[in-house]
């Protein structure tokens, strides 16, 4: 992805400012470089529905490179550095280089396995569930993850408030199902 980077500009962004908007050209697609931008849209009844968290790596509002104008807004809710990619560009270098090509389609199908796992695991009903799918789908093969954000961040992605989360990780650990030893959470093999 380095042919994508010498491309890219880098734009920092302050808390609570927006991205982009619902409606406006679709010119770019990003990735968040430090701090966390929140893409979202409003239902019928004026909600503000949370589409996607895009942390440090992440890129976002790729679906872009198919469309005239977002679908969504993106805001970005810490003070984040983010490069931009212009479509135009990114289209151009996906039809004349295989090899950045294939390099995409495969970061696209890891996305798409990441996305996949996660409505799969808010699907759970028990919160200890969440937290073994978790470990399996996103750690080591034998369900280590080493967390890189707060056990808050980690409780957002499972779908479930933070006190459940520590009280489950409590009665996980308790019980021998799972350790926990400084940032890293394991699976205890029985």
């Amino acid at each position: 992805m380095n042919l994508l980077h010498s491309i890219s500009k880098t734009r920092h962004f302050n808390e609570d400012e927006s991205v982009f908007q619902i409606g406006q050209p679709a010119t770019h697609i990003f990735q968040v470089i430090t701090g966390e931008v929140h893409l979202s849209r409003h239902s019928g009844e004026g909600q503000r529905v949370l589409l996607f968290r895009a942390y440090a790596g992440d890129y976002f509002a790729e679906a872009s490179l198919n469309s005239s104008t977002y679908h969504c807004t993106a805001v970005a809710k810490t003070l984040s550095s983010i490069r931009l990619f212009n479509a135009d560009e990114v289209r151009l270098l996906l039809q004349e280089n295989s090899e950045f090509a294939m390099a995409w389609i495969s970061r696209l199908s890891t996305e798409l396995r990441r996305q996949r796992a996660s409505v799969e695991r808010l699907n759970l009903k028990p919160a200890a569930d969440r937290v073994i799918h978790y470990l399996l789908t996103e750690g080591q093969p034998m369900g280590e993850v080493e967390l890189t954000g707060t056990l808050s961040e980690l409780s957002e992605i499972l779908g479930m408030s933070r006190e459940t989360l520590y009280r489950t990780l409590a009665q996980m650990q308790k019980s021998g199902s799972i350790e926990r030893i400084g940032n890293k959470l394991r699976i205890i093999q029985g």
